[in-house]
């Protein structure tokens, strides 16, 4: 099993269905409100034939933790905002440093915070006390965000789950028949695994990903120059633009540098 940094790939847990099991962590230094929604959890869980990861924190602090020291991740936070010595607001301003992409759900008795939290992004806020038809709701919306997003790429690679977030791809490469090669940023430099490109091609976003030739698809956040036909990418490796893909990598490319400089 390999494992890889978290903040460049993460991998996930795999289950028999071959489906992705999302990490949810829920933060509040109340036990009975940790078990009463960790209770809907489970039975949303099970309802929807799906399967999560989930961790419970009492502090701000204990989370953290797990996040910045260890490593984890979450595509769902609930956090509760009236918290002692570190409350909801200066732990998710924390987070948001390491990871911008969390679905942040806060937790509270009042609603006095709304503008205070606006920085840290929040996709929801639950008043207490919380019901299960209100959580169901939220967890169907928010799941259904985080796959419609197009913020990772999901591969499996032997029996194994895989996502790997968009901004971290420098490149995709088709090699050796059926075999894909992903140039990703960090340490690890690459991940191999077998599959089409074509179904690659199916999940990515379109406006940050160009096809620039039959096996190569380029991240064009990560284009340090053109020259000719000649791409170079940020890991210093050289891409050739072939002449069937020059005319729709050109329009794709200059869309691109348009939304970046706000035409």
């Amino acid at each position: 099993m390999v494992w890889f940094n978290v903040l460049f790939c993460k991998q996930v847990s795999h289950t028999e269905s071959g489906d992705i099991m999302l990490n949810f962590a829920i933060c509040d230094d109340n036990h009975l409100h940790n078990s009463r929604l960790e209770t809907f959890l489970l039975r949303y869980e099970k309802e929807s034939n799906q399967t999560y990861h989930i961790d419970i924190f009492q502090s701000g602090t204990s989370l953290l933790h797990h996040i910045l020291k260890m490593g984890k991740q979450y595509q769902i936070l609930f956090l509760d905002i009236e918290m002692k010595s570190l409350n909801g607001i200066e732990t998710a301003k924390k987070i948001r440093m390491y990871d911008k992409n969390c679905l942040l759900i806060y937790i509270t008795s009042y609603d006095q915070y709304t503008l205070e939290s606006f920085e840290v992004s929040p996709f929801r806020y639950l008043l207490k006390p919380i019901t299960y038809p209100v959580i169901a709701k939220i967890l169907h919306i928010a799941i259904d965000e985080i796959f419609s997003s197009n913020q990772y790429l999901f591969i499996k690679k032997y029996h194994n789950n895989y996502q790997i977030r968009f901004d971290n791809i420098i490149g995709i490469f088709s090699e050796n028949h059926r075999q894909i090669r992903l140039a990703i940023k960090g340490p690890q430099q690459m991940l191999i695994f077998y599959g089409k490109i074509k179904n690659i091609e199916q999940q990515i976003n379109p406006t940050i990903f160009a096809k620039v030739n039959r096996g190569t698809i380029v991240n064009m956040n990560s284009i340090c120059s053109i020259i000719d036909t000649i791409i170079t990418l940020e890991n210093k490796e050289r891409v050739p633009i072939s002449r069937g893909y020059k005319k729709r990598f050109k329009t794709l490319y200059n869309h691109y540098i348009e939304r970046k400089i706000g035409l």
